[in-house]
């Protein structure tokens, strides 16, 4: 079989000369040589040498691309004195493969066959085998007047006990042998299958109709884009105690476009890759107000998956689709361009792939958030404000300090100079309970209205042995009817956000220091009205 494929090979070879000199489809699989991957889509090139015939004219076909290019970017560069008659873009199969997969379907069958026969005149032979067992078996007793000396008696023994031995011995052989060729025959009925499928499994093509100097040679590079290919940026975190933030970026890429991407360099773009020759036109910017997130955003993903590299991973299959949206939706400041140092490869199956981009450091600063409403323990967060100059993107964090995996959170970028906050979890340390004073409450009536006052302590603790930088955030009802007047009473320092109700209270906090805080406010509602909401 060995020596038919390379037969196959050498006749391929003489073809692919002989269509050149007649003008037929000549049929090529130039390696993709670099790829620009964009966030949806991604730009690859491939390029190699043609030869027209003695008309000046040649059909060349580029297979093995993928089956959704954007037919109207494809670009063809060609020699001077060269022309592109006509462009194709189809799905079909590969006749390199297509011929290949009968070549081998015709030794599959074959050794089917000789399979079959030899499986047949074994179990023939064990037939036979088991017919003369059974008959020695049946005639195993001496019969007859005639007596027998002992020793016939023992020769008699010993014939039948060797040939019994040499028949089970011959019966086992034929039994191994038999399962080994049912083994192969379930062998060759996959492989058979796969070479069916081979048959029959298509790929993008590209014909392009070609006319130029006769017999002329001459490079040809074509560039188009994939339509299944994206990228997203991922970071490991390493927080150290002093604040520092050292940041590796990856991206995470996938591709299915049914070719590997192995050893191929890749560079990484912010953005989409053009869809039209016009120039775009340019739309305008709508600023929106919309809720802030950024204090309440502070939960952990669940365990990352940790890779043979070392590295870690996020386990979730939704970074690259329900998480995978586009980098300028969610903020990308620049049309940033990375360049991985090393290669690596992209299987075509969608499976994705973390590439190692850059390692940088932020200066940090570390502090706590504490959410008394939510929980007794302070989160601890970092934050950096010289972030913008690393082209940082929004993207999955995994965070680490002190070398533990402490979870992930999908980053959000602040506005440029504004101060970007990286949380690391809650430290049991840090405590901030929250209570409600039902001795200071109160509930009063008059005229056609209510009056309820309400008062709540916080009490804080530090159980370090260092001090440190501690913000509380708690809140006061707001009113969205005339009807419902709130009246802070006593916020004990802390700032309100009228429009919100937020309260903030920023401590610095020493070692091993606790502090008690009191806020109220009162609630004035029409009597005839139950209050909800409180």
């Amino acid at each position: 079989m060995k020596y038919l494929l390379t037969s196959v090979v050498l006749l391929a070879t003489v073809l692919f000369f002989a269509l050149q000199a007649s003008g037929q489809e000549v049929y090529v699989e130039w390696p993709i040589e670099e790829g620009i991957v964009y966030e949806s889509g991604a730009r690859l090139v491939r390029s190699g040498s043609f030869r027209l015939n003695d008309q000046g004219r040649g059909t060349l076909v580029i297979g093995g691309l993928a089956e959704r290019i954007d037919e109207s970017m494809v670009q063809v560069n060609l020699s001077e004195n060269w022309s592109l008659v006509s462009r194709l873009f189809r799905r079909a199969t590969s006749p390199d493969k297509l011929s290949a997969a009968n070549v081998l379907i015709l030794s599959l069958e074959e050794e089917l066959k000789s399979n079959r026969r030899t499986l047949a005149m074994r179990d023939a032979l064990l037939q036979a085998y088991t017919e003369e067992l059974s008959m020695i078996q049946a005639n195993r007793k001496v019969g007859g007047d005639e007596l027998l000396l002992v020793e016939d008696l023992v020769e008699h023994a010993d014939f039948w006990r060797k040939r019994v031995k040499e028949l089970k011995y011959l019966m086992l052989e034929l039994e191994l042998e038999m399962d080994e060729l049912a083994q192969a025959r379930v062998y060759i009925d996959k492989k058979l299958l796969e070479s069916n499928e081979q048959r029959v499994t298509t790929e993008g093509q590209l014909v392009l109709q070609l006319s130029g100097p006769i017999n002329g040679q001459s490079e040809i590079k074509v560039d188009y884009i994939a339509r299944d290919a994206r990228w997203m940026p991922v970071y490991d975190a390493s927080v150290q105690a002093d604040g520092a933030i050292s940041l590796k970026r990856f991206a995470k890429v996938q591709q299915s476009t049914k070719n590997a991407w192995d050893g191929v360099p890749l560079t990484f773009t912010v953005g989409r890759p053009t869809q039209s020759l016009a120039p775009p036109e340019i739309a305008a910017q709508t600023l929106t107000l919309i809720p802030s997130q950024s204090t309440h955003a502070y939960e952990l993903a669940p365990a990352a998956q940790n890779r043979k590299d070392g590295s870690l991973m996020q386990e979730s299959p939704r970074l690259l689709s329900a998480e995978g949206v586009s980098t300028q939706a969610m903020g990308a400041l620049e049309r940033y361009e990375f360049i991985p140092a090393n290669t690596a490869l992209v299987a075509g199956s969608g499976k994705p792939e973390r590439i190692f981009i850059d390692e940088f450091s932020l200066s940090g600063k570390l502090a706590y958030l504490a959410l008394p409403e939510a929980s007794d323990e302070a989160y601890q967060l970092v934050s950096a404000t010289n972030w913008s100059r690393q082209r940082l993107l929004p993207g999955s964090v995994n965070i680490l300090t002190d070398g533990i995996y402490r979870g992930a959170f999908q980053m959000k970028l602040p506005t440029p100079g504004d101060t970007l906050r990286l949380p690391l979890g809650q430290d049991a340390r840090v405590r901030c309970s929250r209570q409600r004073l039902i001795d200071q409450c109160s509930s009063t009536a008059f005229g056609g209205s209510r009056k309820t006052t309400q008062s709540f302590e916080l009490k804080v603790e530090n159980q370090h042995n260092r001090a440190i930088e501690l913000s509380i955030e708690d809140r006061v009802p707001i009113s969205n009817t005339s009807d419902i007047e709130v009246e802070v009473e006593e916020l004990a320092g802390g700032k309100l956000d009228a429009a919100t109700g937020k309260i903030t209270w920023d401590l610095m906090m020493g070692p091993l220091e606790k502090r008690t805080i009191v806020f109220s406010y009162t609630i004035t509602f029409p009597k005839r009205h139950a209050l909800l909401g409180l």
